[in-house]
């Protein structure tokens, strides 16, 4: 749903096309509610996995929604275009919230953002298994590695903080982080491409 800032910059946006002699804004609003009506789903699975709280979320997937609806719409192009462009939108979003918001407990970092968003922008219109994939490959992970990965994001442990935890070192600590973080990014990849057959 769009809120009323949403429709009233739509309205805005029609009117200015049309008093500039750009042809039917009316084909074009409706060509781009389609295209969102096809992308918002996935837009909004992908901004709930990154920003946790449901109504932060909400507001960002409005920030969204505004900044697509007030774009030029003779540049969203063809399907394909348009979701990969408002995907990035939605990324760009949410690194800014997690910017004047500061880092919070379960929000992921900038690398695991980057490759959700790129598995994302990867799915069909239709297809949304990133949580199932997610959750695969997280019960296929050794427990020693799942809970380093709980301590970091489910409990915002700071890479000092895991290693008084564990007793390792902190640069082992960040070295382990990032193996963990590059097979669970494999692994999702590998998960994602057999559940489309290819």
């Amino acid at each position: 749903m769009l809120s009323v800032f949403v429709v009233s910059g739509l309205v805005r946006q029609m009117r200015e096309h049309d008093a500039s002699g750009g042809g039917d804004s009316k084909a074009i609003i409706r060509d781009i509610a389609r295209h969102w009506a096809l992308v918002q789903p996935k837009v909004s699975a992908f901004i709930s996995l990154m920003i946790p709280n449901y109504h932060d979320a909400q507001d960002v997937l409005q920030e969204v929604a505004m900044a697509v609806f007030s774009h030029d719409f003779e540049k969203s192009g063809a399907p394909q275009v348009f979701h990969a462009w408002v995907l990035q939108i939605a990324r760009h979003k949410v690194v800014d919230f997690r910017r004047k918001r500061g880092r919070q407990k379960g929000m992921f970092d900038d690398s695991i953002i980057e490759t959700i968003a790129g598995a994302y922008s990867n799915l069909d219109d239709q297809d949304y298994p990133i949580r199932d994939a997610l959750e695969h490959c997280l019960a296929r992970m050794q427990d020693r590695a799942r809970k380093l990965i709980e301590m970091r994001y489910r409990f915002d442990m700071q890479a000092e903080e895991i290693s008084s935890a564990t007793g390792h070192g902190v640069s082992a600590v960040r070295v382990t982080l990032y193996r963990i973080r590059e097979s669970l990014r494999q692994c999702i990849e590998g998960y994602l491409h057999a559940r489309r057959g290819v």
